[in-house]
């Protein structure tokens, strides 16, 4: 996820960038919430009503299907944004990209060649 100013929220560029203890606390609740999706209701829907732009500079089917899948599972709704899209750094600046779609999204995700552009 790129920064785009909501400063209570920490962006997940690296897994460097947390401890161990948050990391478990994230691997924990990722088993959590893999039993309710598993769970005969399925009605655990935490982003019912969010919307995600997901920005791809560097293709990839798999991250693509995963995010939106699963986004879609827990009620949300994906928006793929693919390299010709959006071309960051060279149409529009990182930054310019992250505050409009911060506007308009929950989330965003991107999948790029190199960290550094969303930092």
């Amino acid at each position: 996820m790129c920064s785009a100013g909501k400063s209570d929220l920490k962006d997940f560029l690296a897994i460097d960038d947390f401890d161990t203890e948050t990391i478990k606390k994230i691997l924990d609740k990722a088993s959590e919430v893999k039993a309710l999706l598993k769970s005969v209701e399925r009605n655990y829907l935490p982003f019912k009503g969010k919307s995600m732009s997901m920005i791809f500079a560097k293709p990839s089917m798999r991250t693509r299907v995963s995010f939106e899948t699963g986004f879609f599972l827990l009620g949300g709704h994906a928006l793929y944004l693919g390299p010709n899209d959006i071309q960051m750094g060279k149409r529009e600046e990182t930054r310019d990209v992250a505050r409009v779609l911060s506007r308009y999204n929950d989330i965003i995700m991107a999948r790029v060649f190199a960290h550094q552009v969303c930092r």
